[in-house]
């Protein structure tokens, strides 16, 4: 009977890691396909990481974002060699082709990479749903913010007068909320007036008197003088923005050209 032991311990730890390796891969599996899901669904998003059809020209520092996104492929790539293979040695172990060994290194080089999967999912989760970074392009809410800041940008946020957020017309804007859904809005004059009250006066033609709308707000760039804003936009709807400017990560310094 002893000299059974170590064989039977053998067959039990074969046993648990077999186990185990079935657990891995079907687990892995319906993360894998979670992350295609997901990956494809926020393609629509403007903000998205993993964004597929972005060109050279939107994109700030596109040279770093190209090697990312190498990086990024050659990750997935190797995941998807080493799941490949792992199912493969599991059905020859199976069939009593190959050693156990084999097995057990495979298994091990795999169970290292599955952090990859679920990286992706936690980043695609956040990125997607929650918040996001963004690089500001142009002078038009300096001197608050920068060209070329990086700032982050909060989803769910309730937005009041004042917030700085970030929405989409025929591109991605950064500017400043002046008048929400409700407030009575006139420009005349040079002057703002919201509610009656005097906020402040801008140079221009544009001209306007009447209640803002529900779901609407009116925006201006910081730098007034040199902004593509509700002035020529027109009223930004609650459905175009994708967030609110919680912070400036960059804190640069710039003067209104």
């Amino acid at each position: 009977m002893e000299n059974n032991l170590p064989i039977n311990d053998n067959v039990n730890e074969e046993k648990k890691l077999m186990k185990k390796i079935k657990i891995l891969i079907i687990s892995f599996l319906i993360i894998s396909i979670g992350d295609v899901v997901l990956f494809f669904i926020l393609q629509s998003h403007q903000l998205f990481i993993f964004k597929l059809n972005r060109e050279p020209e939107n994109i700030n520092n596109y040279g770093t974002y190209k090697l990312v996104s190498y990086i990024l492929v050659i990750l997935i790539i190797l995941f998807i060699i080493s799941f490949i293979r792992l199912i493969i040695i599991t059905y020859k172990k199976n069939k009593q082709e190959i050693e156990f060994d084999k097995v057990s290194k495979a298994y091990n080089f795999f169970d290292f990479l599955t952090v990859i999967p679920v990286f992706f999912l936690i980043i695609m989760i956040l990125n997607g749903f929650f918040f996001s970074l963004a690089v500001v392009d142009g002078s038009s809410m300096e001197p608050n913010f920068c060209s070329n800041d990086i700032v982050y940008i909060n989803y769910n946020s309730s937005l009041e007068r004042e917030d700085v957020i970030v929405f989409e017309k025929d591109k991605v804007y950064i500017k400043r909320i002046v008048g929400i859904p409700g407030d009575h809005l006139e420009i005349t004059n040079d002057f703002v007036y919201i509610n009656s009250v005097l906020i402040e006066s801008i140079n221009g033609d544009y001209i306007y008197d009447g209640i803002i709308d529900s779901g609407n707000y009116f925006v201006l760039g910081d730098n007034r003088d040199n902004s593509t804003d509700s002035r020529i936009l027109g009223f930004v709807d609650i459905s175009e923005i994708i967030g609110e400017v919680k912070g400036n990560l960059s804190n640069s310094n710039c003067q209104i050209d």
